[in-house]
């Protein structure tokens, strides 16, 4: 099989001053070199760039304007180049949930297909998401670990709230012990006083 190379030839995006290169298609490349020596001029704003503006030639008019804008790459000329994936340099957005698979819209594909061809079944794609009741975890709800502080650790039931039951003082004044204090039977979880 013959090698084929991409090719740039002239390329002065940001501090890069006419530089050529021919890279090898079907292999991977690795930049290297020192802080400001134009590695991710080269990489990111001349081939991305124009990888992504001739993908984004194909598509209507219409989806092109609902898409980025990439202007043509400042060089003489970028030869041989197909469609690229990207992984750039910036940290991922996203929340607690997020995770490689949420960040690339694959985890409601992945949801899916153990869904469908899981052994045994155990329920519908729901059953498989973090952000969804029938999926959460009941435990975390879906963060990783549990959130929260024991009763136990704020309540000496031993004590009244003058003595000082509660560690958040100045909240309490009651002279009773808690153990003495009962639950109200209109509204569960409310104290009688």
């Amino acid at each position: 099989m013959v090698q084929e190379y991409i090719e740039i030839r002239g390329a002065r995006e940001n501090n890069l001053k006419d530089v050529s290169l021919r890279l090898p298609k079907r292999k991977i490349i690795m930049f290297t070199g020192v802080s400001g020596s134009g590695k991710s001029s080269m990489v990111f704003d001349t081939i991305a760039n124009e990888a992504q503006r001739l993908l984004f030639e194909n598509f209507s008019l219409f989806i092109r304007n609902l898409l980025p804008r990439y202007p043509q790459p400042d060089a003489d000329a970028i030869e041989n180049l197909s469609m690229a994936v990207l992984v750039d340099q910036k940290r991922l957005g996203g929340g607690s949930h997020s995770t490689v698979g949420t960040v690339t819209d694959i985890a409601s594909v992945l949801r899916l297909l153990f869904s469908r061809i899981g052994k045994p079944y155990v329920g519908s794609a729901n059953a498989f998401s973090f952000n969804d009741p029938q999926g959460m975890c009941p435990e975390c709800n879906g963060l990783g670990r549990k959130i929260g502080i024991p009763p136990e650790a704020l309540i000496d039931k031993t004590r009244s709230l003058n003595e000082g039951a509660v560690i958040a003082p100045g909240l309490f004044f009651e002279a009773r012990p808690l153990s003495a204090l009962q639950g109200c039977p209109a509204q569960p979880g409310r104290l009688k006083l």
